[in-house]
């Protein structure tokens, strides 16, 4: 496996392929020997999959560029004229969607063992798995019974300055939160639990800080909070007034060099054998496989109150992030 990791001076020499010419895509239509993967997630997963990627497909070897999904998603539209990449995997599903002329639709017999709620209506995304947001509690701190169950009792005056939740502003997962939370009781809601709460900048801040003993409650991405558990220090809650289940994303990359490599990737990471093994041993990572059998700790969606996850959230998330600037304004 090569591996490169993407900089701004990659990006710049990506932008200089806008202009040159398109080249014939007939022969990478042929079967080849290489897939050419970008993606932003931890090294330790990524590289789990390739290697077992190879294995599965002898001969196939793969070139691995890693960065930021902005900075992926902005070296894919600099080289739309002639793609370099094969597979995006990183961001949401909504990220094929936003982009539709940089990717291929996805329909492949696996899609028909994936959970509903995670299937992408534009037809994009092979979804490889998913995230929800969790309230995340101190064992030392907070008892078992004392633990808020409910999003909205974190808007009770007992947990002022108790509750460390990361800016929306800079972190897509806490945005998910912020959107359950408009879902189930308003702008009124999220100001009044806003004023209970400590803002970081960092999604890694909450959990780790609850981890710590730092704070009692953090709202924290699902997987960030499962990495806690073995400590013992830690209890995680899935609200029962409503969590948003988001897929994220992997994208086959239109015109790419390897298109069949691409497509094999695609259902491989998706198939069950795969997703058994994303929840085997990387605890807190969410499958959308319906055949995998998840761990005590984690209830799959059928288990969870799953709030519909609103498309103005998408299309006005600049006028919510402003109003959410204002309260953290009104609430400081």
């Amino acid at each position: 496996m090569k591996r490169s990791t993407i900089g701004l001076s990659a990006i710049v020499f990506a932008t200089t392929l806008i202009s040159a010419p398109a080249f014939s895509q007939e022969a990478d239509k042929a079967p080849t020997d290489s897939l050419v993967l970008y993606s932003s997630h931890p090294i330790e997963m990524v590289d789990y999959y390739i290697s077992a990627f190879e294995a599965e497909n002898p001969g196939v070897k793969v070139d691995l560029i890693t960065g930021g999904t902005g900075e992926l998603l902005s070296r894919i539209k600099a080289e739309a004229g002639r793609p370099l990449g094969d597979v995006l995997w990183g961001g949401g599903a909504h990220t094929g969607s936003s982009a539709p002329e940089l990717f291929n639709a996805y329909d492949s017999p696996v899609l028909s063992e994936i959970f509903p709620e995670f299937l992408d209506p534009a037809g994009f995304n092979a979804p490889p798995g998913a995230f929800t947001m969790v309230i995340v509690y101190n064992k030392d701190l907070v008892s078992d019974e004392d633990a808020p169950k409910t999003w909205a009792e974190l808007a009770d005056a007992k947990w002022s300055g108790k509750i460390q939740y990361a800016n929306p502003a800079s972190s897509s997962s806490s945005y998910a939160a912020l959107v359950a939370w408009k879902e189930i009781g308003g702008w009124e809601l999220v100001e009044a639990m806003a004023k209970n709460m400590t803002i970081v900048d960092s999604s890694s801040g909450p959990f780790t800080a609850v981890g710590n003993g730092e704070v009692e409650l953090g709202v924290a991405y699902e997987e960030g909070a499962h990495r806690w558990l073995a400590s013992g220090k830690v209890g995680i809650v899935y609200p029962s007034d409503g969590v948003t289940l988001l897929a994220e994303g992997l994208f086959r990359m239109k015109d790419g060099p390897n298109e069949a490599n691409a497509d094999k990737f695609a259902d491989f990471i998706l198939s069950q054998p795969q997703q058994q093994a994303l929840v085997d041993n990387f605890p807190g990572r969410r499958p959308t496989n319906v055949n995998v059998s998840f761990p005590d700790s984690m209830p799959s969606a059928n288990d969870l109150n799953v709030l519909p996850y609103p498309a103005d959230a998408v299309t006005d998330q600049a006028d919510w992030l402003a109003k959410w600037k204002d309260i953290m304004i009104n609430t400081r």
